[in-house]
């Protein structure tokens, strides 16, 4: 039971399984937790994106009122893990050039920020921008601000999912009556947690192998350089041994008891498998399945390695692979071979410490990255007691949010007039420009007029001096 009106929620949507946490963060950086839930989610989440709404909205009722008899308070707001199938990073360029030498200041970042943020579409949206650097002439800076320039040009890595992914979340909380705080990405809350920071600043490979995706991150001088979610993860593993005619529960169990993603030459005279309802499987049958999925998703986490354009040589702290598909014995040779990479990590844990009377708490690595999600969180979750106004309180985070969107937007909108001003008053200075330019074209046109002028009147003179004068022109235009 929380002792006081203040504590932080998080809720991750996972494939297999909603998981829910609500936490304190301690003065010494441990996360005193509070309670905690999970529900079952694979029969409306697939690849991480959700494709029952109903269903989804009950899940997210049912998780708040367990949590909320836990705590004997009501929940006025939840951070939302987000992740899944699609999400991956895109490369961005925004350029300024200015017309004299220029001290580059906050609100010039921030403009530049902005302009990148508008590169999402009605297709795509931006989860999240990650600056790389900033070219200021011919040198690259990490932080621009202060220095003079002609120009700027700022590199972002923008992390890109399907619109409807937002955007069905918030329908089902909204349904369900809970607010959302914020939606941080799962896997780089995670990342933050497991990775320390030598690890990121001499280059790493992150891989987090979930139910039915994996998701590869990579990062060098601690900064994020590539993501994408791979659509493969154990649950793949599970149905490829239910073509046997194995239910999913035997599916799991045998695939940790035989399965192996080491290159192996299969044994032969190895025993049949005898399966719960008392039929055999071959044992080289069962194994070939195994090895055959975690070669297809090594092979794609190696893919995603060789497209962040970073190779082994460069990422010296190696690779370090956490999440319920990574339990396989023999994965470790299974991913030297295909990825190169000699230097492993495997990790159940997070590096956060917490405090709880719940037994077992943990014990799997499945709250890993809920916790994650409440170590960087900073509002508080706690709507009072049950009860009271629980209604009224969810109407006014929604009218506060709202006024938060209007002030975004509002924000967006002067600045894209700002920049529409200034592109006028360029304008407006090339016409003066142009104008005078005019100017002399006018003179000269008046010169024509004379000079025809002084033609008319020369043409009054004698024959003789006509052919004077034709002869001086023929002969200076022979010159």
């Amino acid at each position: 039971m929380a002792t006081d009106d203040n504590f932080i929620v998080a809720i991750e949507l996972g494939s297999s399984k909603v998981t829910a946490l609500a936490g304190r963060k301690q003065p010494d950086g441990a996360i005193q937790v509070l309670a905690c839930a999970q529900e079952p989610s694979d029969t409306f989440i697939r690849k991480g994106r959700i494709n029952n709404v109903n269903k989804m909205t009950q899940c997210i009722t049912n998780i708040k009122e367990r949590l909320e008899k836990k705590l004997q308070k009501s929940i006025s707001r939840v951070y939302v893990g987000i992740g899944g199938m699609g999400m991956h990073t895109v490369a961005n360029t925004v350029t300024r050039c200015f017309h004299e030498k220029t001290i580059v200041s906050a609100e010039i970042v921030a403009e530049i920020a902005n302009t990148n943020h508008q590169a999402s579409s009605p297709e795509r949206e931006i989860l999240e921008a990650v600056p790389q650097e900033f070219k200021l002439g011919t040198q690259f800076q990490i932080d621009p601000v202060g220095i003079p320039t002609e120009s700027i040009e700022g590199r972002y890595l923008n992390i890109v999912a399907n619109s409807t992914v937002r955007e069905g979340i918030t329908h089902c909380f909204h349904a369900a009556g809970v607010n959302i705080a914020d939606m941080p990405i799962t896997v780089l809350r995670l990342a933050d947690s497991m990775l320390t920071e030598s690890e990121k600043r001499s280059g790493c490979v992150f891989v987090d192998m979930g139910a039915e995706t994996t998701s590869v991150a990579v990062f060098k001088n601690n900064l994020l350089r590539h993501l994408a979610v791979i659509p493969l993860g154990g649950a793949n593993i599970n149905r490829d041994i239910a073509s046997l005619q194995i239910d999913d529960k035997e599916a799991e169990r045998l695939k940790l008891k035989y399965g192996s993603a080491a290159y192996a030459d299969p044994d032969e005279d190895a025993a049949p498998i005898q399966l719960e309802d008392g039929r055999q499987v071959k044992y080289e049958e069962l194994c070939g399945l195994i090895e055959a999925r975690m070669e297809e998703i090594i092979l794609n986490i190696s893919n995603q390695i060789t497209l962040s354009k970073y190779d082994p040589s460069q990422l010296i702290a190696g690779i370090i692979v956490t999440g319920g598909a990574a339990q396989i014995k023999d994965i470790d040779k299974a991913i030297e071979e295909l990825t190169g990479f000699t230097k492993k990590r495997f990790l159940n844990k997070s590096r956060l410490q917490t405090r709880t009377g719940i037994n077992d708490f943990n014990r799997d690595g499945s709250y890993n990255a809920a916790l994650a999600i409440i170590d960087e969180a900073n509002l508080n979750c706690c709507g009072g007691d049950i009860g009271d106004n629980t209604n009224d309180i969810f109407q006014a985070e929604e009218k506060r949010r709202q006024e938060e969107e209007k002030i975004r937007l509002a924000a967006e909108q002067a600045a894209e007039q700002a920049k529409n001003n200034e592109n006028n008053s360029q304008n407006t200075d090339s016409e003066e420009e142009e104008e005078e330019i005019k100017k002399p074209k006018k003179k000269s046109g008046f010169r024509k007029f004379l000079n025809k002028f002084m033609d008319l009147a020369q043409n009054m003179v004698s024959e003789e001096d006509n052919l004077t004068s034709n002869n001086k022109k023929e002969t200076e235009k022979g010159e």
